[in-house]
């Protein structure tokens, strides 16, 4: 369960990078892009919070090596 929220929510908090680009290019306010940023730091929270160790950046790599050899 963790691995998902840990990628999930690296996944969001790209995404919202991406979307607060597109919509300043717009001219239009990053409200999406902050939404989204807010959902990815609560998956990596609920991510930390449910894992017994540290998380570290090499735990994303290990976590999308578990998620895709299922």
């Amino acid at each position: 369960m963790s691995d998902y929220l840990l990628l999930g929510g690296v996944a969001l908090c790209i995404l919202s990078v991406v979307f607060a680009v597109v919509q300043l290019a717009q001219t239009r306010p990053p409200r999406a892009a902050a939404i989204l940023l807010v959902f990815g730091i609560a998956a990596l929270l609920a991510a930390a919070f449910l894992t017994p160790d540290t998380l570290t950046p090499l735990d994303i790599a290990g976590a999308w090596a578990r998620v895709t050899a299922q």
